[in-house]
C-alpha cells in the first residue's frame, strides 16, 4: 500500500499522516483524544479532520492505540501473546468502508497480565527496519518487549 492515511488515535491526542507513494506528505496533531472529544463521536471527528483527505480515491485508513478501546470507535479485542508480530495487521477491524482498527496485545503468562495499543504498530515498523529480539517502547506506558523469531513473546511495563 503506497497510498494511505495512518492515524495514531490516543486517549488525549489524535495524530494522522497522509502517505502518498510511501512518504508523508502531510501530518495533524490534534488535542482530540479519545476522552477529549466533548460528547462528539470517533467518527464525526473523523469526518471532520480526517476524511477530507481521503479524496475522491477514498484512500485506505489504519488506526491504532486508544480508538480501540471500549471509550473509541469500536472496541476490538486484544490479541493473545505469543503472538506473529505481524498478526495485528492480518486482524484488522473495520468501522466504516476503507477505515480499520489494528488491534493491540495482551500477555497473560505467570500472573503476569498486560496490554498495548498502538505500540504492537510501532513494535512492527521498528522490527522491520531493524529486527531484534528486545525493544525498549519508551513513553507514557514504557514497555520492554521481547521478539522470537518473528514473534511476540513477552512484554512487560518497566
Amino acid at each position: 500500500m503506497k497510498d494511505y492515511i495512518a492515524v495514531d488515535w490516543g486517549s488525549t491526542q489524535l495524530r494522522g499522516w497522509l502517505i502518498r507513494n510511501g512518504q508523508c506528505v502531510e501530518t495533524k496533531q490534534l488535542p482530540m483524544g479519545i476522552t477529549r472529544l466533548n460528547g462528539r463521536s470517533p467518527a464525526d471527528v473523523f469526518a471532520e479532520h480526517l476524511a477530507p483527505w481521503r479524496g475522491a480515491q477514498a484512500l485506505p485508513v489504519l488506526m491504532a492505540g486508544m480508538i480501540g478501546s471500549d471509550a473509541g470507535w469500536q472496541a476490538v479485542p486484544y490479541l493473545d501473546c505469543p503472538t506473529a508480530i505481524d498478526a495485528p495487521g492480518r486482524q484488522l477491524c473495520a468501522v466504516a468502508e476503507g477505515v480499520w482498527i489494528i488491534p493491540g496485545l495482551k500477555i497473560e503468562q505467570d500472573g503476569d497480565f498486560n496490554v498495548m495499543r498502538g505500540e504492537e504498530t510501532q513494535l512492527l515498523g521498528a522490527w522491520q527496519l531493524m529486527p531484534a529480539e528486545c525493544y525498549v517502547m519508551p513513553g507514557t506506558h514504557c514497555k520492554w518487549v521481547q521478539v522470537v523469531g518473528g514473534g511476540v513473546r513477552h512484554f512487560a511495563r518497566r
